[in-house]
Order: C-alpha cells, then sequence, then structure tokens
C-alpha cells in the first residue's frame, strides 16, 4: 500500500509547493499519485508544479510533462513523451510510418500500441539522466510507463507525479486489478485537506481546465460557461433521462449557454465541450457537492416537472416562470407510467417566449393545437411516447404554427404526430438541422419528403413496417451530412442520386428478428463519405459499390451478409483496409471483387452517375454498375471481363484479401506499372492496354524504343536484331474467374511488394510484411513495365510464384533484380511452372533471379528466354547442384547486353562437372554480348537444335553439342572471323564444326574495342 499525505494547502500553487517538496525527498520513493480534493484539483497542481520545475533551477535534468488526460492510445502516450524528450525528426518519423502500417492492417486508433524501437530510444535518451515525469492519465487502467520506454527502475534517480483526475474526473471506483495495480506500482498518494478554499478553488481550476483545452477564445467559452454545461447535465442525470453522447451539444446551443458568432460556430464550440469533458463525474457520489459549490448557477433556467399518475403538479406555473428548457417527465418511481394531459393554457404566459428547450415524456394533448404554439424561441422539441388529444380547435392565423418555423432540432420517440411529419411542415421548418425519427407507426424513411435547406443530420429507427419501399429524394439537402437508418428492413435498395451530394456518414442498421430486404447499396460518386457502417443481418445484401468515396477503413465486421456477390470500390484513394465479418457471417459467394485506389472516377463512369440520379428510373433497378475491362482499363477490346480486380496505391491493402482468398478463383494475372502523372492521363488511359493485346503473340512491339537504330539496321541485308527477334508468346488464357491485380510503384509507397532503394542488390531489404502469400502463389501472369522506381520483386517467406507461367518485365530503368527471394528451405521450387520470361530494357539490372543460396529447383519448365538491352546483367537463371536439365527451353534470345558473362550458371560448391541436357532447345538468338564467355557454366546437349543465330559475341569460345543422328544439321548465321576461333571437343563428343551448316553475313561488322578510345 502506498504511503497517504494529506497537504495542508489552501490554493493549488500552495498545494504545487508541497508537492515538489515531496517529489525531491529521497525517501519517498519513486512513484507518487495526486488525488487531490475528490479528484478534483489534481490536475492544475500538476501543470502548477511542471511550470515551476522548468521554470527554475531544481534537482531534476529534465522535466517530462505529458498530457494524455483525454486518452486516445498507448501510441499517443509514447509519442507524447518522445516529443517532451526531443527525439530526432527521423525517429518521430516512425510514429507516422507505424500510423500507415497499422491502417492497413485495419487496427483502431484506440489499440494502437508502442513502438519497440521508439520505446529503445527514449530509454536510452533518459537513463543516464536525472528526470521527473509529470503524467496526466486519462485511461480506466494503470499505465506503466516503462512500456513506453521510461525507465521507472527504482535504483535510478527518477520520479514520476501522476494522477488520473483532470476534465471533471472526480474520485471513481475502478476494476479491482486496477486499483491493486495502481497500489502495487505507487509509493505515496497525496491528498488535499478538506478545505473550504482548496475545495473552491480546486473546483473552479477544473473548469478553467476544461475552457483551456477546449482553446476557443471568450466570449465564446469560458470556465462559466463550462460549469453552466456540467449543471444542466447533472440536474438531467438525476432524472435518467439524459445522454451525454447523443444530446450534450444539442441542449446546449438550444438553450443558449453556448454561442457563436461569424467564424465560431456554436455546434463546434458544444461539440468541443463534449469532447473534452469527462462522463465520470455523472455517476459518481461527488457530484452533489460539487454542483454546491460551483460559483455559476443555472438558477431557474432548467424547469423539470415530474408528473406523478397522470397529474401534473399544482404549482407547475410558477416552475415555468423563467425556464428557457422544460422537461415535462413522468415519476421514475412508479412501474406504470399514465399519460399526463397538457393544458391549453400552461405556456400561455409571458415566460413562454423565453422558452428554447422542451421535452415532453408521456403525455398527451392535441397534435391539431399544440399547447406551446405560443413558444415562437422554441429551438429543441423531444416528444417521447406522447398521444394526440381529439379536440376541435385549430390554430388561429395568429398563431400560425410559428413555434415550429425557427426549430433547430426535432425528436419523435414512439409518437404518431404525422402532420409534423409532412412535407409541408418539413418545408416549414426551414431552420432545421436535426431530425430524428423513432418508432413512429405506419411511418417511414420513404414518407420524408423536403427541401431541407439547413438539415445536417437524419436519424430514423422504424416500426414494423409492412410495404416495401425505396430511400426519398434527399439529393437537394446540400447540408445534409449524416444519414443513420436503424430496423429500416422494408428498404430495398439505396441507390446513387437520391442521396445528399455532400453526405460524410452513413449507418445502416438491422438487428431485429424481421429479415432486412436490402440487397442493393451504392454510394457510387460521393466524394465526401468517409463513414459507412453496416450492422446486423443483411441476408439479402448481394451488392455494395462504394466507388469515389473517402472511406479509409471499409469495416463489416457486424454486419451478417451471407450472399454479398458483388463488391465494388473503383477510385476509393483514402481506402487502406477492409475488416471481414467472422467466418460464419463472411459470404461464400463473392463472384466480383473491383479494388481500385488509384484513380478517380472516369468521364465514363461520372456520366453513369448522372444517369442514375434520376431516383424513379434507379429504382425497380440493380444500382450496381459491375464495371467492364474496358472501363477498368484492362482494354477497350476485351472479349471478357475480370470478375476480381485489384488496383492497389499501396500493396499493403492485399493484405485485406487474406480472408477471401478461399473463395473460388482460379488464377491471378499481375501488372505492375509507375504511377500517372495526372488524374486525366488515369482517367484516359487503359490501364492495362497490353494485357489483351499479350493474349495474341505478337511481333516485338518495343524494339524501335530500345535500341539504337545503328545497331539494328545491319544494311542492305537487313540482318539486323530485329528481323531475328522472335514473338512473344501469347499470355495463358484467362478466364471470368481469375483475379487481375494492377499496381502502381507510387513514389509514396515505401514498403509492400515493390521495393524503392537505391544502391546495389546487397543493399536492398525484403521485408517480411507483404501482401498475402495466395496473391504470389497464385499469379499465373506478372506483367511490369515503365516503372521509374521499382530496383526488385519480392515476395514473402514461403511464396514461390508457384503457379506463375508468363512473365514479361520491360522499361524499368532502376530495377537491380528481377525476382529476389528470401532463402528458401531445401529443395523448394521457385517459379516452377513458369514457361515464358520476357526482360527488356532494364538499365540497371545486374541479375534476373538472385538468391544467397542456390539450393532451389528453379525455373525448370521455361520454354522461352528473351532478354534485351540489359547493358549491366551479369547473368540470367543460376542452376541449382539438383539440376541438370531444363527440359522444355525451347527458345534462347538474349540481344544487347554488354555485361552478361554467363546466361546459366553452376553453383560454385558444385564439384564434378556435368553435361546439362536442353533436349526441346531448337533456337538460340545472341547479339551484341561482348562479355559473354558461355552459355551454360557447364557442357551443353542440344540434340534437337535447329537455328543458331550470333553476331558481337566476340568472347564465346563454345557451341552446345549436338546430335549426329539428325536428318538436318542446325544452321548457325554468324561472323567468319569468330567461327573460326570456336573451340570444339569433337566428333566423337558430338561437338564439332563438322555438324553445324554455318553461313557467314555479308554484312560484316569487325571486332570493336570496348571502352573509350583515348586521342
Amino acid at each position: 500500500m502506498p504511503e497517504v499525505i494529506t497537504i495542508q494547502a489552501k490554493t493549488i500553487d500552495a498545494a504545487a509547493v508541497e508537492i515538489i517538496g515531496i517529489l525531491e525527498d529521497t525517501r519517498k520513493g519513486n512513484v507518487i499519485f495526486v488525488r487531490g480534493w475528490n479528484g478534483f484539483g489534481a490536475s492544475a497542481a500538476l501543470k502548477a508544479v511542471a511550470q515551476r520545475l522548468k521554470s527554475s533551477k531544481s534537482k531534476f535534468n529534465r522535466v517530462i510533462h505529458v498530457d494524455c488526460s483525454l486518452w486516445k492510445s498507448m501510441r499517443a502516450l509514447q509519442k507524447a513523451v518522445a516529443e517532451e524528450v526531443e527525439l530526432p525528426p527521423s525517429v518521430m518519423a516512425i510514429f507516422d510510418q507505424q500510423d500507415e502500417e497499422d491502417d492497413f492492417s485495419g487496427i483502431d486508433e484506440g489499440s494502437r500500441g508502442v513502438i519497440e524501437d521508439i520505446r529503445t530510444e527514449i530509454f536510452i535518451k533518459l537513463a543516464s539522466s536525472r528526470f521527473v515525469v509529470i503524467f496526466h492519465n486519462g485511461s480506466d487502467e494503470y499505465i506503466d510507463l516503462y512500456e513506453c520506454g521510461v525507465p521507472v527502475i527504482s535504483f535510478l534517480s527518477i520520479k514520476v507525479l501522476w494522477t488520473w483526475h483532470g476534465r471533471f474526473e472526480p474520485d471513481f471506483h475502478y476494476s479491482r486489478s486496477t486499483e491493486y495495480d495502481m497500489e502495487s506500482h505507487t509509493d505515496v498518494m497525496v491528498n488535499y485537506f478538506h478545505d473550504d478554499c482548496i475545495r473552491d478553488e480546486a473546483i473552479l481550476e477544473e473548469s478553467k481546465e476544461i475552457a483551456a483545452y477546449i482553446g476557443i477564445p471568450e466570449p465564446y467559452m469560458n470556465h462559466i460557461i463550462v460549469e453552466k454545461c456540467i449543471q444542466y447535465a447533472d440536474a438531467l442525470k438525476h432524472c435518467s433521462m439524459f445522454n451525454w453522447e447523443n444530446w450534450a451539444s444539442n441542449y446546449f446551443v438550444c438553450d443558449g449557454i453556448i454561442q457563436g458568432q461569424g467564424d465560431t460556430s456554436a455546434w463546434g464550440v458544444a461539440d468541443a465541450v463534449q469532447r473534452n469533458i469527462s462522463t465520470k463525474w455523472l455517476y459518481s457520489g461527488s457530484d452533489d457537492v460539487i454542483r454546491r459549490h460551483m460559483q455559476c448557477r443555472l438558477h431557474d433556467r432548467l424547469a423539470l416537472v415530474e408528473h406523478k399518475k397522470g397529474l401534473l403538479p399544482d404549482d407547475i406555473g410558477m416552475v415555468l416562470s423563467e425556464a428557457t428548457s422544460c422537461f415535462i417527465l413522468p415519476d421514475y418511481n412508479y412501474y406504470y407510467y399514465q399519460l399526463a394531459t397538457i393544458p391549453d393554457c400552461i405556456f400561455q404566459h409571458s415566460h413562454s417566449s423565453k422558452l428554447c428547450v422542451l421535452h415532453l415524456r408521456c403525455c398527451s394533448f392535441s397534435f391539431e393545437s399544440p399547447p406551446f404554439l405560443c413558444c415562437s424561441k422554441l429551438r429543441f422539441l423531444q416528444l417521447y411516447s406522447c398521444t394526440n388529444i381529439l379536440s376541435d380547435k385549430h390554430p388561429s392565423h395568429n398563431e400560425d404554427m410559428s413555434c415550429f418555423h425557427k426549430l433547430w432540432v426535432l425528436h419523435l420517440w414512439d409518437t404518431n404526430w404525422y402532420q409534423l411529419l409532412s412535407e409541408e411542415m418539413m418545408n416549414f421548418m426551414a431552420d432545421l438541422r436535426e431530425l430524428r425519427v423513432e418508432l413512429v407507426k405506419g411511418w417511414s424513411i420513404s414518407d420524408l419528403h423536403g427541401k431541407f435547406p439547413s438539415l445536417v443530420k437524419v436519424q430514423v429507427e422504424e416500426y414494423l413496417f409492412y410495404k416495401e419501399y425505396h430511400l426519398p429524394d434527399l439529393s437537394s439537402a446540400h447540408f445534409l451530412k449524416t444519414v443513420i437508418l436503424d430496423s429500416c428492413v422494408e428498404l430495398e435498395q439505396v441507390a446513387p442520386g437520391v442521396l445528399p451530394p455532400m453526405l460524410e456518414s452513413f449507418t445502416f442498421g438491422s438487428f431485429s428478428s424481421h429479415t432486412a430486404k436490402i440487397s442493393s447499396i451504392s454510394f457510387r460518386g460521393y466524394s465526401q463519405l468517409k463513414s459507412i457502417l453496416l450492422g446486423g443481418y443483411l441476408m439479402r445484401l448481394q451488392e455494395l459499390d462504394l466507388s469515389g468515396t473517402t472511406v479509409k477503413i471499409f469495416d463489416l465486421r457486424k454486419v451478417s451478409a451471407p450472399n454479398l456477390k458483388r463488391l465494388i470500390l473503383l477510385g476509393c484513394e483514402k481506402l487502406c483496409a477492409i475488416l471481414w465479418p467472422e467466418k460464419d457471417k463472411m459470404t461464400q459467394v463473392l463472384e466480383v471483387l473491383h479494388i481500385n485506389t488509384i484513380r478517380s472516377t472516369s468521364a465514363a463512369q461520372a456520366n453513369r452517375e448522372e444517369k442514375t440520379r434520376d431516383p424513379i428510373a434507379a429504382a425497380g433497378s440493380s444500382t450496381i454498375h459491375v464495371a467492364t475491362a474496358a472501363e477498368l482499363g484492362i482494354s477497350r477490346h476485351a472479349s471478357f471481363d475480370f470478375k476480381w480486380y485489384i488496383s492497389p496505391r499501396d500493396t499493403r491493402i492485399l493484405r485485406s484479401l487474406e480472408p477471401v482468398k478461399n473463395i473460388e478463383h482460379s488464377h491471378v494475372y499481375m501488372e505492375m506499372v509507375s504511377s500517372p502523372t495526372s488524374a486525366a492521363t488515369v482517367a484516359d488511359s487503359e490501364i492495362a492496354q497490353a494485357i489483351w493485346s499479350l493474349c495474341k503473340p505478337d511481333n516485338y512491339s518495343y524494339a524501335s524504343d530500345a535500341f539504337f537504330q545503328t545497331d539494328l539496321q545491319a544494311g542492305a541485308d537487313n540482318e539486323g536484331a530485329i528481323s531475328w527477334m522472335w514473338d512473344c508468346p501469347a499470355i495463358p488464357t484467362p478466364t471470368a474467374q481469375d483475379l487481375y491485380v494492377h499496381i502502381q510503384d507510387n513514389q509514396e509507397t515505401k514498403r509492400g511488394l515493390l521495393q524503392k532503394q537505391h544502391g546495389n542488390i546487397e543493399g536492398i531489404n525484403i521485408s517480411a510484411d507483404l501482401p498475402s502469400r495466395f496473391i504470389f502463389n497464385n499469379a499465373r501472369m506478372l506483367h511490369v513495365h515503365d516503372s521509374s522506381s521499382i530496383t526488385c520483386i519480392t515476395c514473402p517467406q514461403g511464396s514461390f510464384w508457384r503457379s506463375l507461367e508468363w512473365c514479361r518485365v520491360e522499361r524499368c530503368p532502376e530495377l537491380r533484380t528481377v525476382f529476389r527471394t528470401v532463402q528458401q528451405s531445401e529443395g523448394a521450387s521457385f517459379c516452377h511452372q513458369l514457361s515464358t520470361f520476357w526482360a527488356s530494357q532494364l538499365l540497371k539490372a545486374r541479375y534476373i533471379w538472385y538468391w544467397s543460396a542456390m539450393r532451389v529447383f528453379s525455373c525448370v519448365n521455361i520454354v522461352l528466354l528473351h532478354l534485351d538491352y540489359c547493358p549491366r546483367l551479369i547473368h540470367v537463371l543460376p542452376l541449382s547442384e539438383s539440376v541438370d536439365a531444363l527440359p522444355c527451353l525451347d527458345t534462347l534470345e538474349i540481344v544487347c547486353c554488354g555485361d552478361l558473362r554467363e546466361v546459366f550458371p553452376l553453383d560454385p560448391k558444385q564439384k564434378e562437372q556435368k553435361v546439362i541436357q536442353f533436349p526441346k532447345l531448337r533456337r538460340i538468338h545472341l547479339y551484341e554480348l561482348p562479355s559473354l564467355r558461355r552459355i551454360c557454366g557447364s557442357k551443353m546437349s542440344t540434340p534437337n537444335l535447329e537455328n543458331v543465330k550470333i553476331r558481337g559475341c566476340w568472347s564465346l569460345r563454345c557451341l552446345p553439342s549436338v546430335s549426329e543422328n539428325n536428318e538436318k544439321m542446325p544452321t548457325v548465321n554468324c561472323e567468319k572471323e569468330w567461327w573460326d576461333n570456336l573451340e570444339w571437343d569433337g566428333v566423337e563428343a558430338n561437338h564439332h564444326s563438322s555438324l553445324y551448316e554455318n553461313s557467314h553475313s555479308s554484312y560484316y561488322k569487325a571486332q570493336v574495342p570496348r571502352g573509350t578510345v583515348l586521342r
């Protein structure tokens, strides 16, 4: 148990002086907790201590003041500590990097923990100094600062001064385990002596502290306003009425406690008050003492009237005499509430003009002529379980229902006042900002009509309604930002065009036993929409379209939607993660998944949006437009569409596909390309224009860009490289069920599939946290082109590109290594199915395949191997010791790779010299490879060789052995001088010039020295 010290100070400053004395007393232990007066005044004292210690000499080298009274997370606490100890910017940048990482992992801000590297940095920074940490703990748990890196160790010269209190946080009963942690880790507890002076100042300082936190200058905010808000909430709390989260800001503004002017919005100020005041005081036992000793009084501003057995008190007139807020409620001591009849004359007094907030619960009155018609300043009307009394009286022309004209907030709960919800009244209430309708019988969201010029928020919870309907047209509500629909089970679809254009938040929930009929939800084109909350049993939901929204994390964890077939997220540039439901609530029939986080909606898509703006036309038809391949940018000539299409701004979003990887689809077709220079380029370009053209064999379409024409034109005979190049084979024919992944190597992408790293191959870091393995293992086609920053293509541990059949890499000037893998286990097979590899214009590439230990059985099924203009390439495909044949290789073509020394090097550990078999190799084309010494690290056997074309390979001294039994000898087209210098093993080894039919070009190019000729 901690030592309890009660200080006798009468002011906060005096308390700070005494606390400093306890801090500097080396006999008092390391950790000191300040309780204050019933929890109040502790935070103000800690701030005064920090100010005194920082402004004068003390026994501490460093004062670390961390205010986390408005609790966010352990990550936020650690960042506040790091800022106080002044860690360098390079270290502080880790916070942003890790926050971004957590965004893609779908970790909410409140669950983000400390960063170990930062923890180490803080520990090193503080371990050798004498310091004090002053900590305002706003969480519900005891926080051990050692977790953040603060070396709270008993034998070190450090102190921790902390409190749980602040922002009107009183003494509160925490859990037994929390109390135990606090007591076991705390050495001293400081209380204030129960003195009237310190008590009054402590409560006053709490209000001033909150006003300072809000940061809004007077007259719009001060401690008097804070105290009024607290008293207002406290008074309602005793009637079991007050919901701080839902209604606090509405009450404070509508009653006039908080006001705004000009650029200072009263609603913004009220929201800030609501965020910055702790709500635990509403449930504590010290609230009566607090209310009695506040300097400010509400006096008779708030009138609370309880009716018992349906009868109002006799003195109700006196109670309402000066009230600006009136609450008429049943006595909650009675189990059964009887309706109280509200007399017509109850508000017919001079004071009625002051009434701003009116709440009636379990009351009856005439809806035709309500008793509050004369309340012209009414801003907030709440009616709970109120009923109509039939009356012959109608509002006179003088009354003219003016009490509704300036209404800001209207809330009906189980009150069937249909006329008040009519289009006529909605248009009459031109200043209405918030409308909340709950459990009104026979009324649904489809009955809501009007212009809504000021409406900001709509919330509807429906009573059982047995009639199918569609969402009303809210497109004219230009200020409407929040729509909440609860239990709207008969709503069939949400279609674009009927929602408000500035919509920011949409919530749809169905937790009743009745099956929701919603089948299609589309938010296509709503660029301000950033929060979408779906919940409950949406058993008929088949289509979801969030295209063009700014949703960051799409959370489906509270949804049961087993029949979801189509999910479209095109142009969702902010999207980082999709959080799927639990396995038993997860869809198993997802047919279409389109994700594009790179580009904005194209002009064609915008036109489609305009066409669906007509709510009548939208009704009765599917609202989801499944983009065609051409619209996705795959090809304008596509004969069919990819139903699974992923185009991420950052490849880390591919982690979100892990839960759906088992949903049936065949293969992954993957393309990587540089980011566009502008949005216009993106919208008008074909993202994967080559994809479908690659379905057909074509001549080498980039040759004119790849080489200097002088090197390729071989004179009048036209025997240069262009005429020799074979076609690139077509890609494996995709099916509609295959997944197409299009990746842009955005310059901002620092981790993930595209590793941007300057330096040599040894300096490239292989990230262990890469996208899902199934993307790599199911990839059938890989096309990487026109990338200005990619340096290598990596894959995570356990991934082997096992399904890759076709790979084409071209025009990537920074690429150092095409494939680099982490060290694989013995016998692992890498790119086992790869049949076509085509690389072009990789100006800095030194390796195609690179691994530190060549123990993998790799690329044994390759059919065509083509490389051109890779001037720094050293070797191509290393062969492990276990490989003694490339049984499928048909064509080997390498052009203009000046540094290439060997195509198939062997493992240097290999001791025996053996013959590598190439049983199907028919064609060899080698052009301008001056450093090439040999094709393979061992002797080659090519019994079916048909054609050899070689130019400019002056260091090559050997050709493969061939079969002497072939009906037709292989032809060799080469320079005569080169042919004459070849070395042979003899006829008996099937390696002799007589086994070849050679021809020499009439165009002769002599061997030239490499490098610069000095003159």
